[in-house]
């Protein structure tokens, strides 16, 4: 990987592989209630492959692809902001959609994948010329540029293990 290896993205996700190492299948997918520390894993993964799965087609058509505004920097702080003051917002349907039993080393090596292909695409959107614009559409924040798409990856994984490390807490 060029872009993301030593990214706080890829960083953060190996950290939280590392801390869930000793917690047991069962415990894993224990949700009881709310989501369970697999499902959280699950659907972080599934937003980054379901975002780079959107750009790729996106990029098909380089000419609908418009500039991003100065209100989706506002919108997207703002979005960051609600949520470090602990609101919370549903899940969009398709990330919430779950197998019954979730495989962590299965997720753990399809996430690795998952983050050498978007570090693929990263290359393929400078090669274009199309990393400052507005390729991805997000549902709350607007049309998001490279840069906004993975300060959101990031921020969104963060906001989801600090969910993780409350549900470890409980189980230690």
């Amino acid at each position: 990987m060029k872009y993301l290896l030593n990214s706080h993205l890829e960083l953060n996700r190996i950290k939280i592989f590392a801390s869930i190492l000793k917690i047991n299948s069962s415990d894993l997918n224990n949700h009881f209630k709310g989501w369970s520390i697999a499902q959280h894993l699950y659907h972080c993964w599934l937003v980054e492959e379901l975002t780079e799965n959107y750009i790729r087609k996106k990029i098909l058509n380089p000419k609908s692809i418009n500039n991003v505004s100065v209100i989706t920097y506002i919108r997207s702080f703002l979005l960051q902001l609600f949520f470090k003051l602990g609101y919370k917002v549903k899940a969009p349907k398709p990330t919430a959609i779950f197998p019954n039993t979730i495989d962590i080393n299965q997720l753990n090596l399809d996430w690795e994948n998952s983050r050498k292909s978007l570090d693929n695409l990263i290359i393929i959107l400078h090669e274009m010329k199309l990393e400052k614009k507005g390729f991805f559409n997000h549902p709350a924040i607007g049309r998001l540029n490279l840069w906004l798409v993975l300060n959101f990856l990031e921020f969104h994984l963060i906001h989801h293990i600090k969910q993780i490390d409350k549900l470890i807490t409980k189980i230690n």
